[in-house]
């Protein structure tokens, strides 16, 4: 009988730690793989289209990004001196917002912006897109917001631009979409993810109706690589210079597309009538006559984003109107200078002549949006070849995964990852740095729009003293076109004026991404609304007005002007006069303590205050 070998058992051990490595090398391997690839789900992937450019479905395959996402959803809010994420009325901390919006909805309601997880949310739920309520708080005029508006705040948009849109062509679909009714356009949102149609969830952010940003807006959904998916901004960047693209929208470098993906919203925009009548989808609430606004005119939309009730789509035919990009001045591989909107806006005023007529001094003013890319292309971080994304996504790992932060928030929040890549200095170092420009450029802008409101204040005089004057009167009464007619160069500084201090204000860096641009626009600012109160002294000397005198507000006389939080003024829609307005009482409240007392040090300028330290974090 042949004897057993005493090394068997080793061998058999030694095969067995072997295979078991074998076996957890592999299994480490498929992990960090799909750590690299983000996080894919070992359930296998799920096909991403258009057709359904949710950020849960598309989520599936990436659920790392998509968790980085959602974080702004559950998380805290966080203000920082000059921005953050707290939904705080802006009104109420800079009440000269209210006069110099005076006659325009955003004089109402204008709170910090949350994040684009929120924007479609926000956007339905805002006074400013709410017809019957504008209605009862002196904005009869207000014929609702046009489908224009979603382009930046639904990730819907591209799928009811091709699906809903009426025309042959895909720009007669193009001039359709942006023509109709906001409330019309986002009932036609399909429920998707085995989401109820018209059920609470179908109403709700995740791939609902309220769906702000999505994957699908910036990645092409065969090989995830960055594109443009706004027409508008195709079409602006295209009379720039670039080139257009079938895939990717226009073709650029993958570094440029870093920037230029965050350019399809974060830009000054106006709605160009085009001069034609365009086929739309309307509503056949229109044709019933029990249906009525608060102050009594026929409804012609439901301000719901279901069909119900019967209400049902027609097609109906309205004025043109496009969304449009104001940068036929500006130029490719050219910093952006603000007298381009002077040019631009000045070259289309025959057909856009204002986005409303002030309601104070009757000056034609244009309202700046968000023109973070203008300002941007000037300043030191462009010039250097940094994006977007480098400060507002930066690089992070997870295991052996380098990703992109898709919490997109401010660089404030991880400095160590937006900024030290290329700083070499410590974090409260570039945090001082920051908040040293900022607090600057907030004095600037506080400067010029104490000064503007100061010029309204002695428009608003100058039109009552002209007023009692025979010679700007008809028939006995007041004439307010003898009246601006006088006063042309006094209204044109006033719209020049503000509109510089608006960009400042509307962008969202407090001038951080270009601090030279927008401290000279502002200069600009104060020295045009001087100017236009040494015209009114003029125009005061021709006409014998002997006991006119200039105005000089400061940060106590601003604060008259606080609106306070919104509540309905009337009982309207089943809520009763003097209640609040929004529901969550996080939004639209009062800015922190903390934030009011940096304002009333910053005009006039205490530097015992505000050098004393460098931050409120």
């Amino acid at each position: 009988m042949q004897k057993k070998s005493p090394l068997m058992p080793i061998l058999v051990v030694i095969v067995l730690i072997v295979i078991s490595g074998m076996l957890w090398l592999n299994s480490d391997i498929s992990k960090k793989q799909a750590e690299s690839t983000g996080g894919l789900s070992s359930k296998g992937f799920v096909e991403m289209s258009d057709e359904n450019p949710t950020f849960d479905y598309w989520g599936k395959n990436f659920p790392d990004y998509l968790d980085m996402y959602l974080t702004v959803e559950k998380q805290a809010p966080i203000s920082t001196e000059f921005g953050g994420n707290l939904a705080y009325s802006k009104l109420i901390r800079y009440p000269q917002l209210t006069i110099l919006w005076a006659g325009y909805p955003f004089s109402i309601d204008a709170n910090e912006e949350r994040g684009h997880f929120w924007i479609q949310v926000d956007q339905m739920d805002t006074a400013r897109n709410n017809k019957d309520f504008l209605n009862a708080h002196g904005f009869a005029g207000f014929g609702g917001q046009p489908t224009a508006c979603m382009n930046c705040h639904s990730g819907w948009s591209p799928w009811l631009l091709k699906n809903v849109g009426i025309g042959n062509t895909p720009e007669e679909k193009w001039i359709s979409f942006n023509s109709t009714k906001y409330w019309t356009m986002i009932k036609n949102v399909p429920a998707v993810n085995g989401i109820e149609p018209n059920s609470e969830a179908h109403s709700g952010p995740h791939g609902g109706k309220r769906m702000g940003v999505t994957c699908a807006d910036c990645h092409n959904p065969n090989d995830m690589q960055l594109r443009l998916t706004r027409q508008a901004a195709i079409n602006a960047l295209v009379s720039r210079g670039y080139e257009k693209d079938p895939v990717t929208g226009i073709k650029a470098s993958r570094d440029e597309m870093r920037t230029l993906v965050c350019s399809q919203c974060h830009v000054e925009y106006y709605f160009k009538p085009t001069g034609t009548k365009v086929k739309v989808m309307g509503e056949s609430i229109a044709n019933d006559s029990t249906q009525k606004w608060w102050n009594g005119t026929q409804k012609t939309y439901d301000e719901f984003d279901s069909w119900r009730n019967g209400n049902e789509p027609t097609e109906i035919e309205v004025a043109g109107l496009e969304l449009v990009f104001p940068w036929s001045a500006w130029k490719k591989n050219e910093p952006f200078r603000i007298e381009m909107f002077d040019e631009h806006y000045e070259k289309v005023r025959d057909i856009f002549a204002q986005d409303w007529q002030h309601k104070i001094t009757k000056a034609p003013m244009l309202k700046i949006q968000h023109p973070e890319t203008e300002l941007f292309s000037g300043g030191v971080h462009a010039a250097n070849g940094v994006s977007c994304a480098d400060c507002h996504m930066p690089y992070k790992r997870k295991g052996a995964k380098k990703m992109t932060e898709h919490n997109i928030t401010s660089p404030l929040q991880d400095i160590n990852a937006a900024c030290k890549t290329c700083h070499t200095q410590s974090e409260e170092y570039l945090k001082a740095q920051i908040f040293d420009i900022q607090k600057s450029i907030a004095f600037d802008l506080r400067s010029a729009e104490y000064a503007t409101v100061s010029l309204i204040e002695d428009i608003k005089v100058m039109r009552e003293k002209l007023g009692a004057l025979p010679a700007f009167q008809t028939d006995g009464k007041v004439d307010d076109k003898k009246i601006s007619a006088a006063l042309k160069e006094p209204l044109e500084l006033h719209r020049k004026g503000q509109m510089r201090g608006d960009f400042v204000g509307a962008e969202n860096s407090t001038g951080f991404h270009n601090p030279r641009e927008a401290s000279r626009m502002l200069l600009q600012a104060v020295e045009m609304a001087r100017m236009g109160q040494t015209k009114l002294v003029e125009i005061a000397n021709a006409n014998g007005i002997k006991d006119f005198k200039t105005s000089n507000l400061g940060f106590e006389e601003i604060q008259k002007y606080n609106p306070g939080e919104i509540i309905y003024k009337v009982d309207l829609n089943g809520h009763k006069a003097g209640e609040r307005y929004y529901k969550h009482e996080e939004i639209n409240g009062p800015a922190p303590k903390e934030l009011m007392e940096l304002d009333k040090n910053n005009k006039p300028y205490n530097y015992k205050v505000i050098d004393s330290k460098t931050s409120a974090y």
